[in-house]
């Protein structure tokens, strides 16, 4: 089985934060303004895991945010479906194909004498450990 971390940005659409606004706490209504989920996808699946998502997004604002007449009075339904996900919401995924550690590791010691220093000190540290490796 391959496993690769995937990332799932969903966003509200501007009608969604238009009704939340109205209805809904503002703090309520912010931290719904994006939210990123992070999951291991299974190269082999049969089904589409950004429906699942979707889903399991549904179920779990249900249960944190908006439990019985709440959810029916802002969405319309008191079921979770895939429709009412994609009515208020859009979701894009993202699959990590390189990773930092990977990379620093592979950095020649020529290309690292390059980097200039930033200023800023956290960033100058990590600059001198990838020159001192050379």
């Amino acid at each position: 089985m391959i496993l690769s971390r995937a990332y799932y940005i969903i966003k509200p659409t501007s009608a969604l934060k238009k009704r939340l606004t109205s209805l809904v706490d503002s703090d309520l209504a912010e931290l719904l303004s994006e939210i990123v989920f992070g999951t291991y996808h299974r190269a082999e699946l049969f089904y589409c895991d950004t429906d699942r998502v979707k889903l399991l997004f549904l179920a779990d604002i249900m249960s944190e945010y908006f439990s019985g007449d709440m959810f029916s009075k802002l969405f319309g339904t008191s079921k979770i479906g895939l429709q009412v996900f994609d009515n208020w919401w859009t979701i894009e995924r993202y699959f990590i194909e390189k990773d930092f550690e990977e990379i620093e590791k592979r950095i020649q010691p020529s290309v690292a004498k390059l980097f200039l220093n930033t200023g800023k000190p956290g960033v100058d540290f990590w600059i001198d450990e990838m020159q001192s490796k050379s």
